[in-house]
């Protein structure tokens, strides 16, 4: 999508996230004729929760199926200490204070030794690759 349509892509992902589970619990609950009571609000958000573990799931099972068949491997996961990378998130946030922008990406690619992230920040997949390395200059005679 165009980023100038950030709009309709926030007004999308708003919706797949938060109404289409509460419609699909609505609808579930309809049928079955049986009343939520004190317990509506809380089980929306429940219930919204485990409809995105359950995407996330399906949709690293479909990847890891196809780079497979593909003869490929994943591209290495950042793994942090938080839920949802926070940790990552923060430490970047902090870097970018007080160094260079690419500066955190840089001691990323140095710790975990490849020149391919995924960063997973809050569960969606962000892709970062560095293209060259910059190493001591040379001196040509």
């Amino acid at each position: 999508m165009h980023p100038s349509r950030y709009r309709t892509r926030l007004i999308l992902d708003l919706c797949r996230t938060f109404i289409l589970p509460s419609a699909v619990l609505v609808f579930a609950v309809q049928i079955t004729g049986k009343g939520l009571g004190l317990f509506t609000i809380p089980l929306h958000v429940f219930f919204a929760i485990v409809c995105a573990i359950a995407r996330d799931i399906y949709s690293n099972t479909v990847q890891l199926k196809e780079a497979k068949q593909l003869g490929a491997k994943p591209i290495p996961r950042i793994i942090g200490k938080w839920p949802g990378n926070i940790d990552i998130l923060l430490r970047m946030m902090r870097a970018f204070r007080t160094s260079y922008v690419l500066d955190v990406y840089l001691q990323l690619f140095e710790e975990y030794q490849c020149t391919t992230l995924n960063t997973r920040i809050l569960w969606v997949d962000n892709v970062c690759i560095i293209f060259f390395s910059i190493s001591e200059p040379t001196t040509l005679i």
